[in-house]
């Protein structure tokens, strides 16, 4: 069966990425009567879509991403992105499953990125390389393992967060860098998880 996939290359190592620098308006001091608040609002009321009308009623429903989305890294129509430490914690804190998902990096090598795809992927294949400093010289970096990442898929233009985690200890100048991004659209995924393959040889 032809496979039907586009690769992306990120030249980028953990920790890396981009900061999007966010305004935060200043709260503005209202004081109005009962009596303006409720003319203020039939007056709304009156005038607003149904867009608007919807949000109103609906406060929980977040607006869909930009597309495309912006500070990634794009080709063939897939997207990827390292997120900088505090995008992680974000994402994290507003996600159960990606905290209980990422507890292992406690003790092991882990990298993380945000993925997106201009058509439906069935599934995501990460590859990447694990590295730190030779055994011998300490100021050379070498490769320590492989490691393959398979996650679940994603519809059109939705991002999707992929912890890349190893079973490699953690230490001083040990990452997960070379980061490649598969999206496929046939095949079969196989399981779901993290296979690292440590190399014997370290220099």
């Amino acid at each position: 069966m032809r496979r039907n996939f586009a690769p992306l290359l990120l030249a980028f190592v953990v920790g890396s990425g981009l900061i999007i620098p966010t305004a935060i308006p200043s709260a503005i001091p209202t004081a109005v009567s009962l009596t303006s608040e409720i003319e203020v609002e039939a007056a709304a009321k009156n005038k607003e879509t149904k867009k608007d009308r919807k949000a109103r009623l609906n406060p929980q429903i977040s607006p869909p991403p930009n597309w495309p989305p912006k500070g990634f890294t794009m080709s063939n129509g897939i997207y990827a992105k390292i997120p900088t430490k505090r995008e992680l914690a974000g994402l994290v804190s507003a996600r159960t499953s990606l905290f209980e998902a990422i507890q292992p990096c406690d003790q092991f090598a882990c990298g993380s990125v945000i993925v997106a795809s201009a058509e439906k992927c069935l599934w995501w294949e990460v590859l990447s390389t694990v590295t730190g400093p030779k055994t011998s010289d300490t100021a050379t970096i070498t490769s320590y393992g492989s490691l393959t990442t398979k996650s679940s898929g994603s519809d059109a233009r939705a991002q999707k967060v992929i912890l890349l985690i190893s079973s490699e200890p953690i230490a001083e100048r040990v990452r997960v860098a070379n980061i490649n991004v598969t999206c496929h659209r046939s095949g079969k995924k196989g399981k779901s998880g993290n296979t690292y393959l440590p190399f014997e040889d370290r220099g």
